[in-house]
């Protein structure tokens, strides 16, 4: 880090009246020059969408090996599919944060996705650069690179741009992610006025295969030696994309009209929030997968295409009071536009006394369009250690009806024991692609008028360090929706000859079994001198009449890693050096869609109950973490005959390393 020299006045002055030996005597008895102090940690600081603040942390931790992935974020309850940017086999179900309208679908796609509420803002003393990079799995590299200036105090401005491309190991498995992201956000002098303003622009995209075709499977289940070049197994399919595209624009601005100082205990504020977005999803096949599919109205070279545009516009009131605590009110409109640019009549073909008659089934339409107005609310409240917070939804008016609450209480026992339980309440409507699809696939053509999900959910936390960390909950899920599978009937000609075949494609269900679903996660890490155990294991048990056609999880998820940390080389490195274990019990794993970019269930195949283990060594310089991995050693001892899903293989042994380099200038 630079500094500036503190120069006396003298030696500034004009020297040509000295001789060299006493300006040289001068310059000698000048006083050294003084590094500038660099700025505590605590002041660059990091701010939510909600303005929660914390500070940016550059220590070593297990958690931050955790975390150092594609998601940077744990994946603890998430498998990976062989490639880097590919989806992920769901542990535990995913839970979505609650909108007033249906989500978009291709929700695999989203896992990688980043929505305003994974935006956050800055305060900086000094420019802050944060640099991740990390190895792929084949021709291919991962970066994520952020930038974030105060070009005053009142104002920030960030930029960050995340780049995946990697070919994989499988043929047809590029993946490529591309995520722009840039915010800015501003204070006036007085306090009064702030606003974050931040736009992002994305796009993530995959080759698809379709897994291993049926020969492939059985030689890759036999080990057969002669096709441990994977590239070497033949896919379903080849020349198959999926892309997700999605561009926002987000203000979140608010003006107090009475602010908090020494004599004023109150204050009240103006909030007002906008938000546009745009997504797009398209599948594109070169030769359409009939085999896989189904029955295809155009043979080759189609491209199908969802699109959705929504804006919200958010305005409310809050108060704040240092006993009564904060409360806000909101008043929002939304309006969307999802679909597609064509009507689809439905029919088929029966045989009257020997005359085809054409039976209309109905009419698909092309599009939802509607506006939506609710009402939103705000409570949080925190006073001797106390907890008590609140968050309620409703629509007024609209063609989704849907309902939100969510209330919590806690309790902070000194510093060693925080205990808090929950209630949460969501009635929405599912998601855009069980409502309506279009697809170049005849069976992949569906209108829903599905009622609403409605989950109940209490929980419990409680974080005391010399205990562990539990997280409990029990959730009753009503009229829960999701993709199951079903035959359709495919005509093709083989060898001169009319043949007809079922073909297993997904299709929307929505069920009234009742699902009780009971979760309980806990971490524990127990020290000894410089050896650490940490362990993070999750119990969960779906409970209902045919659950196993419904919902399928493992009942058990643990990780287990032993590793060693220590100061090395005269305590210039902070260094780790251990083993992660990582096991889930065998169950029905959901499949994979590619079509739809949506898990299915399917109840024929268990696939788990083996170990996923790494090696790693990791330190620390200064701001730079960095990360050495031997990924899934367990393939070391015997060649990966393992799935993760039907179809799909499990990722090989890898060697692979990165960084995590923050420098302040």
């Amino acid at each position: 880090m630079s500094g500036r020299a503190q120069v006396n006045p003298e030696d500034t002055g004009n020297t040509d009246s000295l001789n060299e030996g006493e300006a040289g005597a001068k310059r000698k008895f000048s006083k050294p020059k003084e590094k500038k102090k660099k700025p505590p940690i605590e002041l660059y600081q990091i701010i939510s969408v909600e303005r929660d603040t914390t500070y940016l942390d550059t220590t070593l931790s297990i958690q931050k090996d955790y975390k150092f992935n594609y998601l940077r974020k744990d994946d603890f309850e998430l498998v990976p599919f062989p490639n880097v940017g590919s989806p992920y086999i769901q542990l535990a179900k995913q839970s979505k944060y609650f909108e007033v309208m249906p989500h978009f679908g291709a929700r695999v796609r989203h896992l990688g996705y980043l929505e305003a509420k994974d935006i956050n803002y800055y305060r900086v003393p000094t420019p802050l650069t944060d640099l991740y990079y990390k190895t792929a799995v084949e021709q291919g590299q991962q970066l994520d690179a952020f930038l974030t200036v105060n070009t005053s105090p009142n104002i920030n401005f960030s930029v960050a741009y995340k780049g995946v491309r990697t070919l994989g190991a499988y043929v047809s498995s590029l993946t490529s992610t591309r995520a722009f992201r840039s915010t800015l956000s501003y204070t006036m002098p007085n306090k009064r006025y702030s606003a974050n303003i931040h736009f992002a622009d994305q796009t993530l995209l995959n080759e698809e295969n379709g897994g291993f075709s049926e020969m492939a499977l059985s030689q890759f289940l036999d080990a057969d030696e002669n096709l441990e070049n994977r590239a070497s197994f033949d896919p379903s399919f080849i020349n198959t994309e999926n892309e997700l595209e999605g561009k926002r624009l987000y203000l979140d601005h608010e003006y107090r009209i009475l602010k908090k100082d020494t004599l004023q205990t109150n204050e009240l504020s103006v909030r007002h929030k906008l938000e546009y977005t745009t997504k797009q999803y398209t599948f594109s096949q070169q030769n359409a997968s009939e085999d896989f599919f189904g029955e295809a109205e155009n043979s080759s070279n189609f491209r199908d295409k969802t699109e959705l545009a929504y804006f919200t516009n958010q305005l409310g009131l809050q108060y704040a009071n240092d006993n009564l605590g904060a409360i806000s009110f909101f008043v929002k409109h939304s309006t969307y536009n999802y679909g597609y640019n064509n009507i689809i009549i439905r029919s088929r073909i029966e045989n009257e006394d020997t005359t085809p008659v054409v039976i209309n089934e109905g009419i698909i339409q092309d599009r939802f369009i509607g506006d939506i107005v609710s009402l939103e609310a705000h409570y949080k409240n925190t006073y001797k250690g106390f907890l008590l917070e609140g968050e309620a939804q409703s629509t007024l008016s609209g063609d989704f009806e849907n309902q939100y609450f969510f209330g919590q209480a806690g309790y902070q026992y000194k510093d060693d024991i925080n205990i808090k339980f929950g209630y949460r309440l969501a009635s929405e409507a599912p998601n855009y692609n069980f409502l309506l699809n279009q697809s170049n696939f005849t069976g992949y053509n569906w209108q829903n008028d599905f009622d609403n999900v409605i989950t109940n959910t209490f929980s419990a936390n409680i974080n005391a360090k010399k205990i562990a960390n539990i997280e409990g909950s029990y959730s009753i899920i009503n009229d829960y929706t999701y993709f199951g599978r079903r035959d359709v009937p495919r005509t093709f000609i083989s060898e001169g000859s009319l043949n007809t075949e079922n073909v297993s494609i997904s299709t929307p269900i929505q069920t009234s079994t009742v699902i009780n679903l009971f979760k309980v996660k806990a971490f524990r890490e127990f020290k000894f001198k410089n050896f650490r155990l940490a362990n993070t294991l999750l119990f969960q048990q779906a409970i209902g009449d045919n659950i196993e056609q419904i919902y399928n999880v493992p009942q058990l998820v643990t990780r287990n890693t032993l590793y060693y940390q220590n100061h090395v080389f005269k305590r210039a490195m902070f260094a780790q050096i251990g083993v992660n274990f990582k096991y889930f019990t065998s169950y029905y794993t959901d499949g994979y869609d590619p079509l739809i970019a949506e898990n299915f269930v399917q109840n024929s195949q268990k696939f788990g109950n083996y170990p996923l283990v790494d090696l790693f060594l990791n330190a620390k310089v200064r701001q730079t973490r960095i990360f050495f991995k031997l990924e899934n050693a367990q393939h070391l001892l015997k060649q990966n005959t393992e799935l993760i899903a039907p179809g799909y293989p499990s990722r090989d042994f890898l060697i692979r390393f990165g960084l995590v380099w923050n420098f302040f200038l």
